[in-house]
């Protein structure tokens, strides 16, 4: 996956902005038919004059049932995309999102999300470039709620940290760290910030913060708490206090894998060597 590839399925699903769609051109003929019909009722219609009507509304009706065929399978996709970015089952979810993407995507909030998946697919892929370039679309077009907009925000500065932009990513979560959020997306936002100070070496704020940290990551990022708990094994395993770090590595490897937390947090790969896992990982 590549920058070129998410431009083009951008660009595929971008909703066609028409006034004139079928059933609207249908209704307005069969009125303009309708309104002739009775502004000269001493005229016979005719065969043609019956038969037209019945057309149209026949087109009426078939435009209508392909649109709602359409839109049903719209929603399937999403919906299986959705399932299969949270079970982290990659090729699934960008098979889902490749088909719906693939085409115009009408409802502003289906496709925002499909794009935000999208962005996990390339993160998971380790193609950073391609997520920012999702991100700042989303971004900069004021795409999807405040949730997803603030999502997009989160996913940028991962990114951008990935690409050593470190200053952007600095800045963004700067920005983000001094919202007033809820405690889920200010759980995102911790998460995040750990991230920074762990790649960065600032370890000795992460472990002011770290009881707090757990707490929050525990009550709010469900199995992705893992990535939490592995990366305050990391800060502590540099700061000298490996029984800490032993007991956040078990904690991360209960819910997630090893090789899954390396592959997202290659920095973790040191401690997956030195500590032991969870004997029965979820």
């Amino acid at each position: 996956m590549d920058v070129a590839t998410v431009s083009k399925l951008i660009t595929s699903s971008q909703p066609k902005h028409r006034f004139w769609r079928g059933p609207t051109l249908a209704l307005l003929g069969l009125s303009l038919l309708v309104g002739a019909l009775w502004a000269a009722p001493q005229s016979p219609p005719g065969v043609f004059g019956w038969l037209l009507p019945q057309l149209l509304v026949v087109g009426v009706i078939v435009t209508i049932h392909h649109g709602t065929v359409r839109q049903r399978r719209a929603d399937q996709l999403l919906q299986q995309a959705i399932e299969a970015v949270q079970l982290q089952q990659w090729a699934d979810a960008e098979t889902a999102i490749t088909q719906l993407l693939a085409s115009a995507v009408r409802q502003q909030l289906a496709r925002t999300q499909a794009l935000l998946g999208l962005v996990a697919i390339a993160q998971a892929r380790h193609a950073y470039e391609a997520a920012q370039h999702v991100c700042r679309y989303i971004l900069d077009h004021g795409l999807g709620s405040v949730l997803q907009q603030h999502t997009a925000q989160v996913s940028l500065a991962a990114s951008l940290l990935r690409t050593d932009q470190i200053t952007d990513a600095v800045n963004l979560i700067d920005r983000l760290s001094k919202q007033d959020l809820p405690p889920q997306l200010r759980a995102q936002v911790e998460l995040l910030s750990l991230f920074r100070e762990v790649t960065m070496g600032h370890t000795e704020t992460s472990l002011e913060t770290a009881d707090e940290r757990a707490e929050l990551f525990r009550k709010h990022l469900g199995t992705r708490a893992a990535y939490g708990y592995g990366l305050l094994a990391a800060a502590f395993d540099r700061t000298g206090q490996p029984q800490t770090a032993r007991h956040h590595w078990h904690n991360a490897t209960l819910l997630v894998p090893p090789a899954r937390l390396v592959d997202r947090f290659p920095e973790l790969q040191t401690i997956s060597q030195q500590y032991p896992a969870a004997e029965y990982p979820l």
